[in-house]
């Protein structure tokens, strides 16, 4: 709902009607249809009577179009979610409804993951090609927040490179680091290269996880920049997955540290015109152990 709040004024000059007849939400659960309401009601979106917007499961907008289609699927690496895929209908009846754009907002490792051919991974493959990732502030989870430890926000390149820096001088034993873009330069003008090495010098275990697709691009060397990156990487003894379709950008320093954003920790660029705003949060205490362990697992599930 935030994203529609944020590009409200943007999208009623373009069509030139309220948001609420721009947008229609689809959902697979009434209880995600609940919450949707009650954030668009917060966010001073009408939801009820002949002018709300149209939130519901898939039938909502069956015989009806929107410019804007925004689905929800829900799941995330706590849960499958392969029933999706056991009615085709429902992601073709939600897509064909969009007359202009078709926005999703989820996991898309979890599409990514999803069986080759099915519904998931057909949408998975059209939504996952450059330039179309949504750009936009995030919002931090509540349930990652719930007892102790105080919520930070990093919100540029500078806090991002001092955070990680600083994460791998302590005396953590165990990290976990997911970019899907992974550049040997970029790791080398930042000091992470260094740090890297330091921590595996006092026996700490890094992993490592990048996209070899989206790191083929051949270097003056000639070497691809993935094989460039695992070579380096390899000499100081951290550990490079592979990992194909890869979305997530991860930091996890042993149980009680998570810090998840938008921003590509080993290769973004922290200045010059493709220099980018990104956000991140910091979660500390007891709360993220089980999400931690989550996500670990499901990527040794996906590179297995």
């Amino acid at each position: 709902m935030a994203w529609i709040a944020e590009n409200r004024r943007a999208l009623e000059a373009r069509y030139n009607r309220p948001v609420e007849k721009i947008v229609g939400i689809v959902t697979p659960f009434g209880a995600q249809v609940r919450e949707m309401r009650r954030a668009c009601s917060a966010h001073k979106i009408t939801v009820s009577g002949r002018t709300g917007i149209t939130i519901g499961t898939v039938h909502a907008l069956q015989g009806a179009e929107r410019p804007v289609v925004i689905f929800s699927p829900v799941y995330s690496k706590h849960a499958d979610g392969g029933f999706i895929d056991g009615s085709p209908s429902m992601l073709n009846v939600t897509v064909s409804r969009a007359k202009d754009s078709f926005l999703l907002f989820g996991d898309m490792d979890v599409l990514a993951n999803a069986i080759p051919g099915s519904p998931r991974a057909l949408l998975s493959s059209f939504l996952d090609q450059p330039g179309l990732e949504l750009g936009f502030q995030p919002t931090p989870r509540a349930d990652l927040q719930e007892s102790q430890g105080q919520l930070q926000i990093l919100r540029d390149a500078a806090e991002h490179d001092a955070f990680l820096l600083n994460v791998l001088s302590t005396d953590a034993r165990r990290y976990l680091i997911v970019s899907p873009w992974i550049k040997l330069r970029t790791m080398e003008r930042t000091g992470i290269l260094k740090a890297l090495e330091l921590a595996t010098a006092r026996s700490a275990k890094i992993d490592i996880y990048a996209d070899p697709l989206l790191n083929a691009n051949l270097t003056p060397n000639g070497t691809n920049q993935m094989d460039e990156a695992a070579g380096a990487l390899k000499q100081i003894g951290v550990t490079l997955h592979r990992l194909e379709k890869l979305h997530s950008k991860i930091v996890a320093v042993d149980d009680d540290l998570l810090c998840v954003g938008s921003f590509n920790w080993l290769s973004a660029d922290r200045e010059g015109q493709y220099a980018r705003h990104e956000t991140s949060y910091i979660y500390r205490g007891k709360d993220v152990e089980a999400e931690i362990r989550v996500t670990k697992e499901d990527l040794k599930r996906r590179t297995s």
